[in-house]
């Protein structure tokens, strides 16, 4: 009598399993909520402090060392590859300008329109000196939602000695050459020098209308 009860038994156990797998399913499913804009923002700008950090150090480092010329070698070699480190978790970063350096880094339609929207809000005045020039905006392409961030990069100090107006022949010289399409020069403390530019596909159209509220 036993053994005609045993297939009873292991389907009993096997719906027992499948139940809980299915429960569970369910519950990360429910707890898989899209990120609200501000938690959106909050993490792109973790990802500019690290990019903005990590490079500022491999900078001064390289200037110390070798002076300006070690600099430019490091914009070039190094500059990509910590923006690479930070382009994960569904995450693109880059720089950007209306006068880039590397016409790699040219601005697409939409980094342009939010550049040319800093450069008036900088001179118009409407921006405090101590708070951040920045856009976000959904993009929604068919049935895929990017979010893109983008926060300008105000010049520095430590800038000038390669993008400023006081920039020697020889040191001109070896830009030119690293960066034959230059127009990155003659910035003044305090200029845009361009933008962080970040974007990330977050969800499908149905997602973003769970996260604007939006029919």
């Amino acid at each position: 009598m036993n053994a005609t009860k045993t297939p009873n038994i292991l389907f009993v156990k096997t719906l027992a399993i499948s139940s809980i797998a299915l429960l569970s399913c369910v519950s990360s499913m429910v707890n898989a909520q899209p990120l609200t804009e501000q938690q959106l923002e909050q993490e792109a700008n973790q990802k500019i402090a690290q990019f903005s950090q990590a490079l500022k150090g491999q900078l001064q480092a390289a200037i110390k060392q070798g002076g300006l010329p070690a600099g430019v070698s490091v914009c070039k070699s190094v500059a990509p590859s910590i923006a690479a480190e930070n382009s994960k978790d569904g995450w693109t970063l880059k720089r950007t300008s209306l006068r880039v350096r590397n016409s790699d880094n040219t601005p697409d339609a939409w980094e342009l329109a939010q550049l040319t929207q800093f450069e008036q809000t900088k001179a118009a005045g409407k921006q405090a000196a101590d708070a951040p020039i920045v856009a976000s905006e959904y993009i929604v392409n068919g049935d895929t939602t990017e979010f893109r961030y983008m926060k300008a990069i105000p010049t520095q100090e430590l800038c000038l000695g390669c993008h400023g107006s006081n920039i020697t022949p020889e040191l001109s010289t070896l830009i030119k050459q690293a960066y034959p399409e230059d127009k990155a020069i003659n910035f003044e403390l305090g200029d845009l020098r361009g933008a962080f530019s970040l974007q990330k596909v977050i969800s499908s159209t149905e997602q973003l209308k769970t996260i604007s509220g939006k029919p």
